[in-house]
């Protein structure tokens, strides 16, 4: 059975910035939605096996401007808090959506990487099933709707 992502499914960049003392800084949450892209993998990546394809994503032009803005907000906080503290910055990929719900694919190799930049190549984010990708969606959404 072939896996087809539904067509308006899109992953989104998830970037969590947080003080480790509350009111340090201002947190900041943000979901940057990216863009399938038609091209083929890019170098580095390997040639996706038999009867596998890469889903290529990258950020639009809306999406780039705020990551951008990200990056300064990011930067002034290391610079005004030299030397006080300092907090966390998670960053993931949020795919829950690109996975179908289909039980006879629970157990389909899945696995994220994510370029930031040519020089530096790929780092791979996550790697499992596509089962456990869809529990950890759902965990994590049942852990951000308590209070």
């Amino acid at each position: 059975m072939a896996m087809a992502s539904p067509a308006d499914a899109v992953p989104t960049l998830n970037i969590e910035i947080r003080p480790r003392e509350a009111g340090a800084f201002e947190p900041l949450e943000r979901q940057l939605p990216m863009r399938a892209s038609q091209a083929a993998a890019p170098a580095g990546l390997p040639r996706a096996g038999p009867g596998r394809r890469w889903l290529i994503y990258s950020l639009g032009s809306e999406s780039a401007a705020e990551l951008t803005r990200i990056q300064a907000y990011f930067k002034r906080i290391q610079a005004e808090r030299k030397g006080r503290g300092g907090g966390s910055l998670d960053i993931g990929i949020a795919q829950e959506g690109l996975a179908i719900d289909d039980p006879r694919l629970a157990r389909t190799a899945w696995q994220s990487w994510l370029q930031t930049s040519t020089a530096s190549g790929f780092f791979e984010l996550w790697s499992g099933t596509l089962g456990e990708l869809k529990e950890q969606a759902r965990a994590h959404q049942a852990k951000a709707a308590t209070p």
